[in-house]
């Protein structure tokens, strides 16, 4: 269920009803701490100086719509926070849901509430990395995944490509890494296996989706 609460000239935050969770747009600086503050409790990870609050912090005015927070009686379920690129890209930078409510709806209402607020800030396509284990979510999300390699030494792009033989492949270039994309028609999570254990080499899958698209998706968590 969609509760419309306010609708000003560039943006449109809406309240979604997930269940008994309520998930609506962080709107204040204290909402934003707090949020930050789940997703270091799930991403233990987090490195301690994470940028995460401070860049937030700078898009909350404008970009609010991109941050959500799922609540119970108060208490926060779930968080997605994300940003506008410019040029009609968007970027999901973090997506979280606590353990002991997972498999109610909630990542998937966390996600859907999120592509809504970037259609309203003119943002036409999402891109997100995942990890293996997350990836047939997204792909039921009507995501679409590529396998991105990224080469830091002893490690050589040259070396590796041979691998991936028989897919398309494209080089890139990010802050003077090399980069190597693997056009796949589906995510193969089995693909990179054939690079684990290759110092200096990264592998990550990148999802997509085109949110002008009207595909259907099945429900995910």
């Amino acid at each position: 269920m969609l509760i419309p609460v306010c609708s000003p000239p560039v943006a449109v935050f809406i309240v979604v009803v997930v269940g008994e969770f309520t998930i609506g747009p962080v709107r204040t600086p204290e909402e934003l701490d707090l949020a930050c503050q789940f997703l270091r409790r799930i991403f233990p990870s987090l490195p301690a100086g994470w940028p995460g609050p401070r860049l937030f912090r700078g898009r909350l005015a404008g970009q609010s719509p991109m941050m959500l927070a799922a609540k119970h009686a108060e208490e926060i379920a779930g968080v997605v926070l994300g940003h506008v690129d410019g040029g009609g890209l968007g970027t999901v930078d973090h997506l979280a849901v606590a353990a002991a409510v997972r498999g109610r709806g909630l990542g998937r209402g966390l996600l859907s509430a999120l592509e809504s607020g970037a259609r309203s800030l003119g943002v036409r396509q999402l891109t997100l990395g995942s990890v293996d284990g997350a990836v047939g979510f997204y792909e039921r999300c009507g995501y679409q995944g590529r396998l991105l390699l990224q080469f830091v030494p002893p490690a050589r792009r040259e070396e590796v490509a041979p691998l991936f033989a028989g897919f398309a492949l494209l080089e890139t270039q990010w802050q003077s890494v090399p980069q190597l994309w693997v056009q796949t028609p589906r995510v193969d999570v089995t693909l990179a296996g054939r690079v684990r254990g290759r110092d200096g080499v990264h592998a990550q899958w990148v999802m997509d989706r085109d949110l002008n698209s009207a595909a259907g998706t099945a429900p995910g968590s």
